[in-house]
């Protein structure tokens, strides 16, 4: 594992969030495009009009990555691991 600084961390921390946040915009992004084009395409074989196009979700924002990128760090840094107690035995 490598030594980064906390600097390093944050970088990592905020390209994980950004990389999230993107990932579900697109994914949703494809599922409206996806139901839209389904909807368009029942409207045609009933001889209706086609739906007009429900919109995109925003991009996300900076502010949302930022906040993305704080829920992150406060979960890697709050992490508690229990350790188990080790005793020994005397002899």
């Amino acid at each position: 594992m490598s030594n980064m600084t906390p600097f390093e961390i944050r970088l990592e921390l905020l390209k994980m969030a950004r990389d999230m946040l993107n990932d579900d915009y697109y994914g949703k992004r494809e599922q409206i495009a996806n139901q839209w084009s389904v909807d368009c395409d029942t409207a045609k074989l009933k001889g209706e009009d086609p739906p007009k196009h429900p919109g995109y979700p925003s991009f996300p924002s900076e502010s949302e990555v930022i906040a993305k990128a704080a829920t992150l760090n406060n979960f890697v840094s709050n992490i508690t691991v229990d350790k188990p107690t080790i005793t020994k035995k005397s002899t």
